[in-house]
């Protein structure tokens, strides 16, 4: 339950390390890319992806974001902004090509382990009630349509999806795309800074989205979810949800369409946090700032290294009692701190735009 992946490196803009862990979950469904000098902008990437019904998106994207994003003509042309929408959509395209099932198929649980089935991975009263619209609903002659690769919904591979928050550090900027509840913030002389804002069905401008492509958005147990199932309102995957061929892609019920943030640095700027919603339900942006703050120290008195403070991040925000916290903090968790080093600001090492 505690036990936990960890990563770490460095480079002349940045030093970062993070930490996964399964927590009470049957299954880990979470992913995390970490890229430094990418390109010929000599780029530093970093994201994490929280993944549900499965962990086979979150690992595609783990596989294939770093690559697919140098490869975008955003990128090449310094537009990272525009890159970085891109990629999220390109994610998708590949996932709905059938010559990718057999990969995305390896990326799953191993044969005899527990395959995740909606939100976090358990089956629950919610699935089978999500089963029963999906069943009603086609036996209503609704969602016969064909997918966006003209395969019929009922016959496409993949039903799993992630959300994703990626940060993007380019000549002295950060730059987020986000879509789904993962969550990005910055810590500015100790005060926590949102980069990122999450998706959720609640959302006014979610939820006519979500309505006018064809879904429906209801409250169960307390949640607002989609199509009674998913809630949260944007991610990558999720194909069955993206099958109106009428829409582009950024209108579909659920759309991986990210929101993005450009933040320049400066000297006030300390490090930054990547995190799923494991963490993010668990504690405010404020507090993780502060809670991170404390233990990585100054340049007069060291403390602990962007690893090391996460697996302690990640083992505050664990439950106890799964019961007694009522589900709070007995998701999986991933967070990445990202340390700036003075070539941050100064954008050394970058060239072009």
């Amino acid at each position: 339950m505690r036990t936990k992946d960890t990563f770490q490196g460095e480079c002349e803009t940045v030093v970062f390390g993070g930490a996964s862990m399964q927590g009470w979950r049957r299954t880990m469904e979470d992913a995390h890319l970490a890229q430094l000098q990418i390109g010929p902008h000599r780029s530093d990437i970093f994201g994490v992806f929280d993944g549900h019904g499965g962990p086979e998106v979150a690992r595609f994207c783990e596989r294939h974001m770093g690559d697919q994003i140098q490869a975008t003509s955003g990128f090449q042309e310094g537009d990272m902004g525009g890159a970085m929408v891109s990629v999220f959509h390109r994610m998708d395209e590949m996932l709905n090509d059938p010559e990718r099932w057999k990969e995305i198929e390896s990326l799953r649980d191993r044969p005899g382990e527990p395959e995740g089935e909606g939100e976090g991975g358990e089956p629950n009263p919610i699935d089978l009630l999500r089963k029963w619209f999906d069943a009603r609903r086609e036996g209503e002659g609704e969602g016969e349509g064909e997918g966006s690769a003209g395969t019929p919904v009922a016959e496409q591979e993949l039903q799993a999806g992630c959300t994703a928050v990626v940060a993007m550090l380019h000549r002295g900027s950060v730059y987020v795309a986000n879509a789904g509840d993962s969550r990005a913030v910055i810590s500015k002389a100790g005060v926590a800074e949102a980069l990122s804002e999450d998706h959720k069905p609640t959302q006014d401008t979610e939820r006519q989205r979500i309505v006018k492509a064809g879904g429906f958005v209801s409250e169960i147990g307390g949640v607002a979810r989609v199509n009674a199932n998913l809630n949260l309102s944007r991610a990558i995957g999720d194909l069955r949800y993206k099958s109106n061929r009428a829409l582009p892609p950024k209108d579909q019920i659920i759309t991986a369409e990210p929101d993005i943030t450009v933040t320049e640095l400066l000297p006030e700027h300390e490090f930054m946090v990547l995190a799923c919603d494991g963490v993010w339900d668990v504690m405010t942006n404020q507090q993780v700032v502060t809670f991170v703050r404390e233990r990585l120290g100054t340049a007069d008195k060291p403390g602990l290294s962007a690893e090391e403070t996460c697996c302690e991040l990640l083992d505050a925000c664990l439950a106890k009692d799964p019961k007694e916290s009522r589900g709070i903090g007995c998701d999986n968790m991933t967070a990445v701190v990202v340390q700036f080093r003075k070539g941050a600001l100064a954008g050394v090492g970058s060239a072009g735009n």
